[in-house]
């Protein structure tokens, strides 16, 4: 008989079909993870399983196109207010069937994306022509564009969308919703916060991003502290928390400071450490880009030829990834194990 082998996105679907119990899937997955020998990976996200996922996102894509490109043909006609109706309710249907019963995450992500631009479009539509009373939209585009320049629509379009990100994960709990609800607060932040000061907000944006970046993270950590051994799904959920609030605090602060040496080398040095506790590679991987940046700067500052300087710094940044990725488990006992008995430490993974 041959030897097949079984991947954990096939034991969740006999989750779903009822087969083993949520329970039973804990203790098989703790047991085998004690069995190890190696140390696990805990670091884990699925996107897609195969080429059958890609396959059917492929083709969400294609009919998203082509229903966004009817629907702006028909901005003239009365049918432009009732095909997004119908839309919506295939894209629900859609949702039910690949998101709830098959579980395919890449798909649902095309689906959820386009469900919610239609419906935030759609939402942008109907205040143009009950509250401004204005014929004047003959595209998508324009839509879109009055949306951002309105500033009670965009307050509006900004809760709508993230009230349509957490009912989409309360109903198909797909973790890479967590990244697009962060994105979902930073819009409220930003929408909410222009309508009561105006447009001097710009001033404070990069401090904004930074603040909603830490609280992103913050929740990040919450969740993996709920769960140091990530046996369940709310780990992967975490994953996309810190995918999204490591580049928008470093990468704000970095755009806050001109990226100075003075501030960014502290901030990669907390960035590294951060990534090594939590466990996580996200921050790092966000911290090594400004690392090329600094190198870049001070090889150009003793006048190096330009070429010579591209191929140091993919040496040194290549150098340095390979030395975290190999290293990673080792670097992290040696910083752990001191605290080893400390009470807050068996909230992290084991190293």
């Amino acid at each position: 008989m041959e030897n097949r082998q079984f991947t954990l996105a096939d034991i969740r679907n006999a989750i779903s079909a009822g087969v083993i119990s949520e329970e039973s899937f804990t203790k098989l997955e703790s047991f085998l993870t004690a069995q190890s020998h190696q140390a696990a990976e805990t670091e884990k996200f699925t996107l897609f399983r195969g080429m059958n996922d890609i396959f059917i996102a492929l083709g969400v894509v294609a009919l998203s196109v082509g229903w966004f490109i009817l629907w702006g043909m028909l901005i003239a006609s009365p049918a432009f207010w009732v095909a997004p109706l119908l839309a919506i309710a295939a894209y629900v249907a859609l949702a039910e069937y690949i998101a709830g019963k098959l579980k395919a995450s890449l798909p649902s992500i095309a689906i959820m994306i386009s469900l919610g631009v239609t419906i935030m479009l759609y939402a942008v539509a109907l205040y143009m022509s009950f509250a401004v009373q204005s014929d004047a939209a003959s595209s998508l585009e324009e839509i879109a564009e009055f949306g951002k320049r309105s500033v009670n629509v965009l307050v509006v379009v900004s809760l709508i969308g993230f009230a349509f990100q957490v009912g989409f994960f309360l109903r198909y709990r797909l973790p890479v919703s967590f990244a697009l609800i962060a994105a979902g607060i930073l819009g409220v932040m930003w929408s909410g916060l222009t309508a009561l000061i105006g447009p001097e907000i710009a001033n404070y944006q990069h401090a904004l991003i930074t603040v909603t970046g830490l609280l992103v993270l913050g929740l990040g950590v919450y969740i993996d502290t709920r769960d140091p051994d990530r046996i369940n799904g709310w780990a992967e959920c975490a994953f996309w928390l810190y995918v999204m609030g490591a580049p928008m605090t470093i990468h704000s602060v970095a755009i806050a400071f001109e990226a100075s040496a003075w501030v960014m080398v502290p901030v990669i040095i907390i960035a590294m450490l951060f990534s090594l506790i939590v466990d996580r590679r996200s921050p790092i991987i966000s911290a090594l880009i400004y690392v090329g940046y600094l190198l870049q700067s001070g090889f150009e500052g003793v006048a190096i030829d330009p070429s010579v300087t591209v191929v140091l710094v993919c040496f040194i940044i290549g150098g340095l990834v390979m030395a975290f990725g190999v290293g990673w488990q080792k670097a992290r006992h040696v910083i752990l194990n001191p605290f080893e008995d400390h009470a807050w430490r068996r909230y992290l993974p084991p190293s």
